[in-house]
């Protein structure tokens, strides 16, 4: 059975991702965590196999970028550099 990413430690990324998401982009807050929510980086997040929450919050939100800017989230710096 696949382990699950804590609940706690999605809420951490939650808030810190969508902050960076409205300070960069002035998204608003509702706004925000829906995008992040809906993208295939949080999806990649929640799969724990990934172990994407060992990757800082910044980390996490050029995965998000890139996968606005992309269309994947692979395309990040940090997913390219493994």
């Amino acid at each position: 059975m696949q382990k699950r990413v804590a609940v706690r430690t999605l809420d951490f990324f939650d808030r810190h991702v969508t902050k960076l998401m409205i300070e960069k982009y002035g998204f608003k807050e509702i706004d925000a965590i829906r995008a992040f929510l809906q993208s295939e980086t949080y999806q990649m997040l929640i799969d724990s196999e990934l172990e994407l929450y060992k990757l800082s919050p910044y980390a996490l939100f050029d995965l998000w970028e890139s996968e606005k800017v992309t269309g994947d989230p692979r395309n990040s710096v940090y997913i390219r550099a493994n």
